[in-house]
Formats: structure tokens, sequence, C-alpha cells
């Protein structure tokens, strides 16, 4: 029906009485002064604006050192985890810094130019020339001063930790080879060889000495899986019929959990090794003590525990 009581007809040839709706124009003015947060009339900025008081007040107050020494942060004991954490701080605070800023913004430009000032804002559609080269200013100064920081920052550290991978006869080396669902760890024997009759071989426990660089060998027996251990900032995938390399350096002695981060099957969640960090001395006493007991156990018919492979530096 029309406006005017009409029976409007359809395409097919039907009568089908219609209503017609008229929709109004809505005006949204922001009324009253702004001196003061608790007396603006619009509830919902002054309740934007409460809200924002705390986010920001705890940006400020969880500073890095005070996250460091919490009991809910897990204690970093690496010799090269700070890099991680130093990449995750610059990133937080760097965009937590633009964030401030534009919110900064746009709070002094809804005070200053707010219903009933004499100062009237000017309606901008965002496709001038002017708007063009402002946004254009704007991403350059974000991409110098956030991203190509950060690349710089991930450049150094790839070169200084990542692939610069640890040589000679102090670097302790250790094969993992993941599975459904467990860790096994295989140390070479007293000829220093892999995959032989005198290796060392353990099952979801990776002991290693304090103080001394570990590379590890890293191959799937099946699917992919990852090798993290959030005490050293350390995650790195271990893939099936190819070998990927990492190291890290404990500083401190204890027990620490390795995890699979991929998901690897419906046991994942039970896929869990413990990394045992040791004082030097205690750890040459149990690899000479394992190294005899791999001796006496091993049995040459049994080909399923030669799965190591050539160790690759």
């Amino acid at each position: 029906m029309s406006a005017s009581g009409e029976i409007l007809s359809t395409p097919s040839g039907g009568r089908y009485p219609l209503k017609c709706i008229t929709v109004r124009p809505v005006r949204l003015e922001l009324r009253g002064r702004f001196p003061i947060v608790g007396r603006l009339k619009n509830r919902g900025s002054a309740r934007g604006v409460a809200a924002a008081v705390p986010v920001l007040a705890g940006f400020v107050w969880l500073r890095p050192d005070r996250l460091a020494a919490s009991p809910v942060i897990t204690p970093d004991v690496s010799a090269e985890g700070h890099r991680a954490l130093d990449v995750f701080w610059y990133t937080t605070v760097a965009t937590g810094v633009a964030f401030a800023l534009v919110c900064l913004a746009l709070a002094v430009l809804l005070v200053r130019y707010r219903a009933g000032r004499s100062r009237k804002a000017a309606y901008e559609t965002g496709t001038g020339k002017g708007a063009a080269l402002a946004t254009l200013a704007l991403a350059g100064l974000v991409f110098v001063v956030i991203d190509l920081n950060l690349v710089r920052m991930s450049k150094r550290d790839i070169s200084e930790y990542l692939f610069n991978f640890p040589g000679g006869p102090g670097v302790v080396r250790v094969e993992v080879m993941p599975q459904q669902w467990a860790w096994n760890v295989r140390y070479p024997g007293p000829d220093g060889a892999f995959n032989d009759g005198d290796d060392v071989v353990a099952l979801n426990v990776l002991r290693v000495p304090v103080g001394r660089p570990v590379m590890l060998n890293l191959k799937s027996k099946d699917v992919v899986h990852a090798f993290f251990v959030p005490n050293l900032r350390l995650k790195h995938d271990a893939n099936p019929g190819l070998v990927t390399r990492s190291w890290f350096t404990v500083t401190k002695p204890g027990s620490y959990e390795i995890v699979c981060s991929q998901v690897c099957g419906w046991a994942h969640y039970l896929m869990k090794g413990t990394l045992i960090a040791m004082p030097e001395s205690e750890w040459k006493a149990w690899l000479a003590e394992a190294e005899a007991d791999a001796a006496r156990r091993f049995d040459a018919a049994d080909r399923e525990q030669l799965w190591g492979w050539e160790w690759v530096p």
C-alpha cells in the first residue's frame, strides 16, 4: 500500500497489501560542556574514557622488569633467550605508544571541535591530495620507526645467534627424534660417532650441562613436531625426512618442560619431556655411567635401536 492508501501490484500480477515505512534521519549531537569527564552529557563517551584510563595505567605499570620478576611469567634460563624478549617488548612498546598517540589525538579533536564551540570542524571525505599525503606520511613513519627496526633486530639475531652454530670440542651434540607422542634422545658414545652400539639413548629426558652450548639435530619420525622449551625461549620445527638444527646454552640448573607446539595427533597434549640442566661435574658423571650402561644393553640384532643419522654440523 502506498502512502495514499493504494494497493500495489506485484510483478506477477498478484495484489498484496504493502506497508511503506518512512525512515527519518537521526542526528546525534554531543551537548553540554566537556571540562570534566564526570560532567559529560554523553554517557557512552564517559564510559569509554573511564575504561581507557585503567588500560593505559596498566600498560604503564606492566614494565618488562616487573613482568620478568613475576611468578606468572616463565623465567628465562637461556644465554640467548633475551633476544626473543627484546623483539617482543620493542614491538609491544612501539605499537603501544603509537596507539596511545592516536587515542590522544582523537580525544583532543573531540574536545576541541565539540558541538557548541565557535570553532567549526570542516567536513572531509578523505579523498583529497592532502589526506593522501598525510596518510602516506603516517604510514611511512610507522614503517621506519617500527617495521625497519624489527627487520634490523631480526637480521642481527639471525647472524649473531640463530645461524651462528657453535663448534669445537666444548659443544654437546644431541640428536632428537620426536614421534607420536614421545621424544627420543641420542648422545654419541666415546667414539664420538652417532648411530652405533655405544650411543646413549633416552626417552623424554634431555640432560645437558650448565654453561656449555648444546647443539641439536632434529628429525621427526612421522609427522611435523616442534621442539619447544619455554624457559629457553626456544622453539624449532622437526620435520620427517629433513634434519633441522638449533642450539642453546642453559645458564641455571633445574628441570624444565619440553613440549610439542605443533598439533601432531589426538594425543598431542601428552607429548611432554623434561630438560634437566646439571652442573658440569654431575653431567659428566651421569654420562660416564650412561655410556657404560648403553654398552651392556646394546643388542646388535635389534635394528630399531639404530634410529639415528649422520651428524649434521
